[in-house]
């Protein structure tokens, strides 16, 4: 036993130690933010020495220290990290997180709550009610709306099929399951993986998902849509639900909710809204109307760690009737759930809410950004996004080497570098040329963006909520990809038809 090293364990009644940790905390910290232009995107990684350093059967048998542990994290992971808080970071729905973010991240872990009781966090449960009903208020959903924070978008629509399914499905669902009865869920063809993945988890089959045709942004057309209900029914198929996508993951489309909405007013089916990266467009003056419909709305997920600049993971669930989620995932566990001496209220205990126990404080975070900043910076920082992507698309518009792929409903950008010394040349070849460019760029360290298809085409696709992107720093960007087209050209001529 190293009695000299210091610890966290030993050291955490010790003024001294505190004050050297928070010092050399305090380090870190201004390291990241300062200067994000400076470090390169994406390190240089040499794979090898990463293994080496980090792959290991066993943990080590005794402790370097805290200084040592924490130069190991600067020299050794922080340096061979993707710079997330860069620039051109463009590759996810979210961008590094907010200095005051990071913030109440860190907070919340020294407090150590559980939000899964009231008796053990009293003001935790009173700020996620209360951040849940703000989300609910600023997304457009009626009165009274609220709900719970969860551990991402995957877990939310997860826990929304849950609801739909108990409620749609007959009063025994809970206890006795599906059994053989045919139920459908209609998506749009380019929904989130995670919808399937629900379906799977919930024992109603990936079959059961239906996806509806779409068009050139992966949103749902909705005769098509039409034409599956009258499908399903044709088969005896019970479609439950059905899930309306605001900010479609390649795209950034919209599903047509207030026609789907109508749809399905009069056919007993839960609506479920997955905004959980549109969800800040309702902010926007343009935005607004791309959420009618979300007032008759069953269910609906927004993840704060985009937009919002929380850090991963941080999506709230909202309900019309939060109390819903009460009759769906409560349990009689009573060595921790105790019965109320009041009606359901602000005070519930949140772990009755879900099939979480240990519940994270992650609304702290949230509730800290909107008093320092306060609702209007948001609404702000949205608009000022939206019209920056807007921005970016016109430029790629009017230079003739490069096209976007459709017209934008949300700072999710879709594009090709489409040279005339292209035109007529096949798919596969323009497709790696792509694919090279983009790899050069990440090993360059200039930008982390991403690649999809679209009609089996390959597409670089830029997310353009990082607060820190620039025009300069998106067009130098181009020019790059320009110049990275042209050297492929010249290294791999075009096939001659």
């Amino acid at each position: 036993m190293q009695k000299e090293q210091d610890t966290w364990l030993q050291d955490s009644h010790n003024q001294d130690a505190i004050d050297q940790i928070m010092d050399r905390i305090a380090s870190v910290l201004k390291d990241h933010y300062e200067n994000p232009n400076e470090a390169d995107c994406v390190p240089p990684i040499d794979l090898d020495r990463l293994k080496a350093m980090f792959v290991h059967d066993q943990p080590p048998e005794e402790g370097i220290g805290f200084e040592a542990a924490l130069d190991h994290f600067q020299n050794d992971i922080m340096a061979n990290s993707i710079r997330t808080w860069h620039p051109l970071f463009l590759n996810q729905m979210f961008a590094g997180a907010s200095f005051p973010a990071i913030i109440g991240d860190l907070l919340a872990g020294m407090l150590n709550p559980t939000l899964a009781t009231f008796e053990a966090s009293p003001a935790g449960t009173l700020i996620e009610r209360s951040v849940a009903t703000w989300m609910a208020h600023m997304i457009g959903m009626p009165e009274g709306s609220s709900g719970i924070f969860l551990p991402g978008g995957s877990m939310s629509n997860l826990l929304a099929l849950t609801v739909a399914r108990d409620t749609k499905l007959g009063p025994d669902i809970r206890q006795k399951g599906v059994g053989v009865q045919k139920v459908g869920i209609l998506v749009s063809a380019g929904c989130h993986y995670s919808i399937a993945n629900s379906a799977h988890m919930l024992g109603l089959g990936t079959d059961s998902v239906i996806r509806v045709k779409t068009n050139e942004r992966n949103e749902m057309l909705i005769d098509d849509f039409k034409e599956k209900l009258a499908m399903c029914e044709a088969e005896g198929r019970r479609v439950f639900a059905t899930v309306a996508t605001c900010g479609i993951t390649v795209t950034g489309g919209f599903d047509p909710l207030a026609e789907i909405a109508e749809l399905c007013r009069d056919k007993d089916i839960h609506i479920h809204v997955d905004a959980a990266f549109g969800g800040a467009m309702a902010l926007t003056q343009d935005g607004k109307k791309l959420f009618r419909g979300i007032e008759v709305a069953d269910t609906v997920i927004w993840d704060a760690h985009k937009w919002l600049h929380s850090p991963l993971t941080c999506t709230v669930l909202l309900l019309p009737n939060p109390t819903l989620l009460k009759a769906v995932f409560a349990s009689n566990a009573s060595y921790l759930f105790h019965e109320p001496d009041h009606e359901p209220d602000a005070t519930d205990d949140l772990g009755q809410y879900t099939l979480l126990c240990g519940k994270r404080f992650d609304a702290l975070k949230v509730w800290l950004l909107f008093k320092i900043y306060g609702r209007r910076y948001f609404q702000e920082l949205a608009d000022e996004r939206w019209e920056f992507a807007k921005q970016v698309h016109g430029w790629l518009a009017k230079d003739p080497d490069f096209e976007p792929a459709y017209e934008l409903r949300s700072p999710v950008l879709c594009f090709r570098y489409t040279p005339a010394a292209l035109d007529g040349v096949d798919q596969e070849y323009c497709d790696r040329l792509h694919r090279w460019c983009r790899r050069q760029t990440m090993e360059k360290g200039l930008a982390l963006f991403n690649m999809s298809k679209l009609k089996r085409r390959v597409v670089y696709r830029a997310i353009l909520i990082n607060p820190l992107s620039t025009m300069a720093k998106m067009e130098e960007l181009f020019e790059n990809l320009r110049e990275l087209g042209q050297q492929f050209m010249r290294e791999n001529p075009p096939p001659t038809a």
